[in-house]
């Protein structure tokens, strides 16, 4: 598969006026694979709307990595087996930026707090099959629009702390934090978000909600039935006084994969909700 959009690309170029030294290129958007790329090439095309590092052999994501791409629409980053880490300012001040993807990079390690800043478009964020210990900093992204955070499959991330997702969006956010090594989650850990919908599953390590996890939050949550907590007492006392609050509870939405997932067809429709199906 890898080959064949490689030879797509390739043959598309020729006809696109759109060259590059070790990137694929076609219509301004640029894939950078395999060994020979080892950073970032500094001599990007400025005005490139998508950029894809794939089965690369970077090490280091440095600061200011994309700054000027102002017309960037979406960033993947995936199957690096190198990637350490990823420094200061690497996803700052990219107007039209909506989509990042961080994927199966077992050995990145650390994600510096100030690397995601001034988003405004922002929409999508995918960090999956890392070795990172803590949740990224969303502190300073500050999007404009309504944002999925989906953070799955690090087993080395065990806590959530208070304020986690405060400044992510001004919007209502959805939360897809499952198959992480979860095990804590701290009072007001959800302070400052509209949550539209929070996945928890397969972090079994996880037993308990303090009474003020969503202390400050606001909106309806969904908290997958799936998961063993839904049978916790200190979690049926939280629904039973949502449930008050909001006078009544919708049924679970049938079909839990929402248009984010696939295609990441943005189209909002509107969620059923519910907090763990009695």
């Amino acid at each position: 598969m890898a080959l064949l959009l490689v030879s797509l690309l390739a043959f598309l170029s020729l006809g696109s006026g759109c060259h590059h030294r070790i990137c694929h290129c076609s219509n301004r958007v640029f894939l950078c694979q395999e060994s020979k790329v080892t950073e970032i090439p500094s001599d990007l095309p400025r005005n490139a709307i998508e950029l894809r590092f794939v089965l690369t052999k970077l090490r280091v994501i440095q600061k200011g990595a994309f700054s000027g791409f102002g017309d960037l629409e979406k960033i993947e980053i995936s199957q690096n087996d190198v990637l350490e880490v990823i420094e200061a300012d690497v996803f700052s001040n990219l107007p039209k930026l909506h989509e990042i993807r961080i994927e199966k990079a077992n050995n990145l390690l650390y994600i510096n707090p100030e690397a995601f800043q001034n988003l405004p478009n922002l929409q999508y964020l995918l960090i999956s099959n890392t070795g990172i210990k803590h949740l990224p900093d969303v502190h300073k992204i500050h999007s404009l629009q309504k944002v999925l955070l989906d953070i799955q499959d690090n087993i080395n991330i065990h806590t959530i702390e208070r304020n986690s997702f405060v400044g992510l969006s001004f919007e209502s956010v959805i939360l897809w934090l499952n198959k992480n090594g979860i095990q804590e989650i701290h009072n007001c850990a959800f302070n400052g978000t509209q949550l539209d919908e929070l996945n928890l599953s397969d972090n079994n390590n996880l037993e308990e909600l303090p009474n003020d996890v969503f202390h400050g939050a606001s909106g309806p949550v969904i908290l997958s039935e799936l998961h063993p907590i839904c049978n916790k007492s200190i979690l049926r006392q939280e629904v039973d006084y949502m449930t008050q609050a909001r006078g009544q509870r919708s049924s679970l939405a049938e079909d839990n994969e929402s248009s984010y997932s696939r295609g990441f067809d943005m189209t909002y429709t509107e969620f059923d909700y519910d907090l763990c199906n009695e």
